[in-house]
């Protein structure tokens, strides 16, 4: 259930769960390294000795598995996981969430000049390209398997799949790159504390922007949290 407390009028709610937020900060850090790795391999590739070139594969083999497990569960979560991390949340499903849809991605095309509207769950802009995210990376992860088990050497780096794993690799970067950048700018806005939540869990919100998404909620029967988690939410003004 959400929780909410309001504070000199601000509303601190309970969105994320700890296993979404332990899942969410693996793949961030297995990602990195993963990027690190694979960036050795593609600068200097053709120039490192059979035992370097070993050195940095092995790494990158185990954390690559570390990273497919914790995709695993986030991919899971999207079914059978707490209302915020399904993927009801993440797609424009509702009349709400398609205007909330539209009005983000004007407010990011605009370079934040035009007002963003809050969300319970995940930004309704951003929650498609997780979903692409998700597919990208279970398609890296795929193909990384299959080139761990091809023979080494120029057998593997010449291989079509390796082209399509690198090509993948800078997808990636730049959806990271582009997700840390609307981060920064919404922190930047002042808007839900949005960086911070996905440590201890809790967004903010005004009253007026909580009554709004409660009235939302009330209009459309969203999916993304049930009529039970908003009217049991407690709320301590003082």
């Amino acid at each position: 259930m959400a929780n909410a407390t309001c504070n000199e009028g601000v509303v601190s709610v309970k969105i994320w769960d700890p296993f979404l937020r332990v899942l969410h900060w693996w793949l961030a850090i297995t990602l990195m390294a993963q990027f690190a790795t694979g960036t050795i391999f593609f600068v200097w590739g053709d120039e490192l000795s059979n035992a370097m070139m070993f050195g940095v594969n092995v790494p990158h083999f185990y954390i690559g598995y570390a990273f497919a497990t914790a995709l695993a569960l986030r991919i899971v979560l999207l079914f059978v996981g707490p209302q915020t991390s399904r993927w009801r949340d993440l797609l424009p499903l509702t009349p709400n969430q398609r205007r909330d849809w539209q009005k983000t991605f004007l407010y990011y095309i605009t370079l934040f000049r035009r007002p963003c509207p809050p969300s319970l769950g995940h930004n309704a802009f951003a929650g498609p390209a997780y979903i692409i995210f998700f597919l990208i990376a279970a398609a890296q992860v795929a193909i990384g398997i299959f080139l761990s088990f091809m023979p080494g050497g120029t057998t593997q780096m010449n291989s079509p799949w390796m082209t399509v794993h690198e090509y993948l690799f800078f997808a990636l970067i730049a959806f990271v790159v582009v997700h840390l950048a609307a981060v920064v700018a919404r922190e930047i806005n002042g808007r839900n504390n949005i960086a911070s939540a996905m440590i201890h869990g809790y967004k903010e919100f005004t009253e007026a922007e909580y009554k709004e998404l409660i009235l939302n909620h009330d209009e459309n029967n969203n999916p993304s949290f049930t009529a039970g988690d908003i009217s049991h939410a407690h709320t301590d003004n003082g």
